[in-house]
């Protein structure tokens, strides 16, 4: 008898049987692919720090005696530090650089370092992650801007330096783990000590710069904020290590979806497994009757789910193989990605866990064998008369209705619990999809830029880290603003400063250097989480991670040294970015600074939307030396290979879900279809025609199908934010909005959902007209 009712479950539930095996397969490959992935990434990240030989802590600094000589005095009064480095680097600019014809500029936005081949610290790799040597004329370029601009080994790069123009040949494209993240805008371009020698010689003091590598024993980086160094640039292994976290938040994803997926494929687990114990009541009441113990009877049901669950996470072990292979092409370009035998067991133990996790929940379901009877079994489970309210509409009251839609309102309003499965499905079908694409939609519009500390503008120039008085830059802003209006673009300027502070804590003991950040135009345009924008000099608006660390509030005072000057400033609003993984301060329209750090000159336009795209290409052309770009470019430029990711996982998951939401409706719709029978037999003796049956069948899954999308959008669109914002948490952001965009949101994305749903409906109702009159009386 236990080999009868496998034997006849396998061949009457084709149908089923598929369903389960696409859904165990799917969860496995996703979840044996992100967890790879995630593992592989985290534990790269780690062995590529580590084989690089990262100082705890860098410092870019001007090259002058007075600054060298201040390291060299710090350093020798820290007992932490074991060893220090330092190397000479020549700053320059996207304009310096002429790249080919055929390829793409470097990004004015890309502050560029000369440097030679580093051999005690920072070190970098080739593309077989080898180290290297450069011979006089050859060059070695980062992989980020090989992808950027296209460049291939070979080509021919000059670098137009003071009026001396110096040719190289780019001999490699190395592997950076200090500055090869694209979410650095510092990038090293290497050369030979000889050439490099060459280029500096005739150079000016200010266009040279001190690199310093500090080796050593506990927070070197807190230390040297207590100390008096102005640097223009600091970096730590923690700072590198977390500008690869995007990889590892696109594994994240995929990993959340897997869990997702799992869920649903556990609704259907146990909605096919009630089903079938209320279809084999006859056969369990007699297997009782004669003696058979419930364990037994289980075993026989988890035979076939053991059989089924073990094929499927086979399957789906196998092909998450090319996918996080596809998934980590990106990642072993710029990062070395250690081979072994440790990810492929991560892969299997996730997909053993998923087997075992389906075998148990099945035996939770199967919890109803033991309370029924022999008797109650034999009755197919019914033990008389059940009363209860029912949400019943009259259809003589509402004649107006089509019998159809009213036999489908019906079904839903008084069977809503047995419709669970279903409509979770479509809910986190439409979630799933959803939030992936608000995120993307969020971070490729121009407001995302104000996320990057960045005053939202029409266009921007090259970035400048160089230390200059502010009266100077100012004077530069408006000559070219003059120069423009000149050639006929009615444009207005601005500017942001980058400022060199210091947070001064109560206790002096947490003190610690930031940026400050300051720009021409009211400080109210920028975004504030809360509170209002600096205006009076004694003013400040911190991040949303400064004050959750140090437990400040709006009307709070908080120190800052400015310009080698300790002062006291009301903090009046909160901001929120992700530079400098969201330590920064947002200075007052009022206060004036004496020099900058750095700055970047923004402006906009005066003229419609449509324009502004041909005005800024237009600007390009005639002033090629000042790097104009748009918002979308910089952007571009910071999260292109993230955005590249999550846009492969929507393709992805658009997929999956589909499929998951075809197979899963065809079930459902099936299986009612088996227990109403005898229902449609009699709606056919009654004189309802085929269509009129498959019309009822289809009004009633897209009943819930709407209301779903409807729940399903709004878990998307507000606790997708909630989602998204603890994951970006980790970069400074603590509150994502969502750009959303509704054409995609509430259209096509629904329209997708409503168009699978409806061919699994239609497939589904072929065996209507299979259904006789004489199905009555079927069993």
């Amino acid at each position: 008898m236990f080999f009868k009712i496998l034997k006849r479950d396998l061949k009457i539930k084709n149908a089923m049987n598929i369903v389960l095996f696409v859904l165990i397969t799917l969860a496995a490959m996703l979840l044996a692919s992100s967890s790879n992935f995630m593992y592989s990434t985290t534990t790269a990240v780690s062995s590529f720090i580590r084989d690089s030989k990262i100082a705890d802590c860098n410092i870019l600094i001007p090259n002058t005696t007075e600054n060298n000589a201040q390291i060299e005095k710090w350093a020798e009064g820290e007992k932490g530090i074991q060893a220090r480095y330092s190397t000479t680097l020549v700053q320059l600019a996207g304009s310096d650089i002429i790249e080919p014809k055929e390829r793409k500029k470097i990004s004015g936005n890309t502050i560029l370092l000369l440097s030679t081949v580093p051999e005690d610290v920072n070190l970098v790799f080739n593309g077989e992650n080898e180290r290297f040597t450069l011979q006089s004329g050859e060059v070695g370029l980062p992989v980020s801007i090989k992808n950027k601009t296209g460049l291939k080994l070979g080509d021919e790069l000059s670098f137009d330096i003071e009026g001396v123009r110096h040719t190289f040949v780019i001999a490699t494209f190395f592997k950076d783990a200090l500055m090869g993240s694209e979410l650095f805008t510092f990038k090293r371009l290497l050369v030979s000590q000889q050439d490099f020698d060459l280029v500096k010689q005739n150079l000016p003091q200010e266009q040279l710069l001190k690199f310093w590598s500090i080796i050593g024993q506990g927070d070197i980086t807190a230390s040297l904020s207590k100390s008096n160094i102005y640097s223009t640039f600091e970096i730590n292994k923690e700072l590198v290590k977390m500008s690869f976290m995007t990889d590892q938040i696109s594994a994240a994803i995929l990993f959340v979806v897997s869990l997702f997926l799992m869920f649903i494929a556990f609704l259907t687990l146990r909605f096919t497994i009630i089903s079938s114990i209320q279809r084999d009541y006859k056969e369990i009441g007699v297997m009782k009757a004669i003696g058979f113990a419930d364990g037994s009877i289980r075993k026989l049901y988890l035979t076939k789910y053991l059989g089924l669950s073990i094929i499927s996470g086979a399957v789906g072990l196998g092909i998450s193989v090319p996918l996080t292979n596809m998934m980590s092409v990106k990642v072993s370009d710029y990062i070395i990605v250690p081979s072994g035998v440790a990810n492929i067991m991560i892969a299997v133990a996730s997909t053993v866990v998923l087997v075992a996790m389906t075998l148990l929940f099945c035996s939770l379901c199967m919890v109803k064998i033991n309370k029924a009877s022999a008797i109650d079994a034999i009755r197919h489970g019914h033990n008389g008369e059940t009363f209860r309210a029912s949400r019943k509409i009259s259809l003589h009251k509402r004649k107006s209705l089509p019998a159809p839609l009213f036999l489908a309102i019906s079904d839903v309003l008084n069977s809503l619990k047995g419709y669970t499965t279903l409509i979770c499905t479509f809910v986190l079908s439409t979630a799933i999809i959803l939030i992936p694409i608000n995120l993307a939609n969020t971070i490729v519009t121009p407001k995302f830029i104000t996320y990057l500390g960045v005053t939202e503008a029409d266009f921007y120039t090259k970035g400048e880290a160089s230390t200059r008085p502010i009266k100077d830059i100012q004077n530069d802003m408006h000559k070219l603003e003059q120069k423009l209006r000149e050639h006929h673009f009615d444009v207005t300027l601005s500017v942001d400063y980058t400022l060199n502070t210091k947070y001064v804590s109560d206790d002096g003991k947490d003190s610690f250097r930031l940026m400050g950040m300051k720009t021409e135009l009211p400080s109210e345009r920028y975004p504030y989480l809360e509170g209002v924008a600096p205006k009076l000099a004694n003013e400040i608006a911190i991040t949303s991670i400064i004050a959750d660390k140090y437990n400040k509030h709006i009307g709070d005072n908080i120190k800052f040294e400015m310009d080698g000057k300790e002062q006291s400033f009301l903090i009046s609003g909160i901001i929120q970015t992700i530079t400098n993984q969201g330590y920064m301060v947002k200075l007052a329209d009022d206060y004036k600074p004496l020099t900058a750090a750095g700055y970047q000159l923004n402006g906009n336009i005066h003229a419609s939307d449509k324009e502004k795209p041909q005005i800024i290409e237009k600007m390009q052309q005639q002033f090629g030396d000042m790097g104009f770009k748009s918002a979308m470019d910089i952007i571009g430029d910071t999260t292109g290979g993230f955005v590249g990711q999550l846009k492969l996982i929507i393709v992805v998951l658009i997929v999956i879900v589909s499929l998951i939401t075809f197979f899963i409706t065809v079930l459902f719709v099936r299986l009612l279809m088996t227990k109403e029978i005898q229902g449609i037999a009699i709606m056919k003796s009654l004189g309802f025609s085929n269509g009129d049956i498959k019309l009822w069948q289809m009004l009633r899954i897209l009943i819930l199908l709407l209301a779903s999308i409807v729940i399903g959008v709004f878990v998307a669109n507000v606790l997708g934010e909630g989602l998204i914002s603890k994951l970006f948490r980790m970069f400074g952001v603590t509150q994502m909005k969502f750009i959303i965009i509704p054409l995609q949101v509430y259209v096509l994305c629904p329209l997708l959902i409503l168009i699978v749903v409806l061919l699994a409906v239609y497939v589904s109702c072929n065996n209507v007209k299979r259904i006789q009159v004489w199905n009555i009386h079927a069993e």
